[in-house]
């Protein structure tokens, strides 16, 4: 991990920024507590002496914000603002277009964009905001799924096989190559610890697939058996 003041005047700024195969703990100045992923950055005050607490976020990062009536708690992804009312939830703004939001537990408002107007969460509910056009899709859940990387966990439900390399990519720091397009939509449940060798997790999906995954130092090959 690296953390680096940022070129900022009053206040001061912290940033972390988090290499593949790495995931950081912070405690922030106002107690609030932040979980950040593989491949993420986040900007933060040293103290929060404004009116509001602001942070930015670029990738994937868990929060359980310290409740402050006085001081809202604001995380910034590009255009996308998202305004805590004291809460635990999990953001993802790896894409440049579109950030998704899960609710776990106390309530938040965000904005897909500046010109959008401010829309509510509840907890078990899944936004997911082009930034863009300001469009924004809510639904319902399995929250466990989206914040089981916290612990330590991986877990997936009828999930993509593309979308599930991309993350083992980050949390293993390998890179990864389909011989066949047609296996990225192979679609796959998991449950299991996340830091298992990374061969014990392949072994799961080659039994559950027509699949096969063939490592070599950092690099992964999928192709069909």
């Amino acid at each position: 991990s690296l953390a680096v003041p940022a070129t900022q005047t009053a206040p001061i700024y912290n940033k972390i920024i988090e290499p593949r195969g790495g995931e950081y703990f912070v405690t922030l100045a106002d107690g609030t507590q932040v979980w950040l992923d593989a491949e993420s950055e986040l900007e933060y005050p040293v103290q929060f002496n404004t009116d509001s607490r602001q942070v930015k976020l670029k990738g994937k990062a868990y929060f359980s914000v310290t409740k402050d009536e006085r001081k809202p708690f604001v995380v910034r992804a590009n255009e996308f603002a998202l305004r805590v009312y004291g809460t635990e939830f999990n953001i993802e703004a790896r894409d440049e277009r579109h950030i998704e939001t899960v609710l776990v537990k106390g309530a938040v408002g965000f904005r897909a964009n500046g010109k959008t107007a401010e829309q509510r969460l509840r907890p078990g509910q899944l936004a997911v905001a082009n930034i863009v056009t300001g469009e924004t899709q809510i639904r319902k859940v399995n929250v466990a799924s989206y914040v089981a990387w916290k612990n330590r966990e991986i877990v997936f439900e009828n999930e993509r096989l593309d979308r599930i390399m991309d993350e083992v990519a980050r949390w293993y720091d390998v890179e990864v190559f389909f011989q066949n397009e047609e296996l990225k939509t192979l679609r796959f449940d998991c449950n299991m610890p996340r830091y298992a060798d990374i061969q014990d997790l392949f072994f799961f999906m080659e039994q559950t697939s027509d699949a096969r995954f063939s490592v070599s130092g950092k690099t992964v090959i999928v192709s069909k058996k």
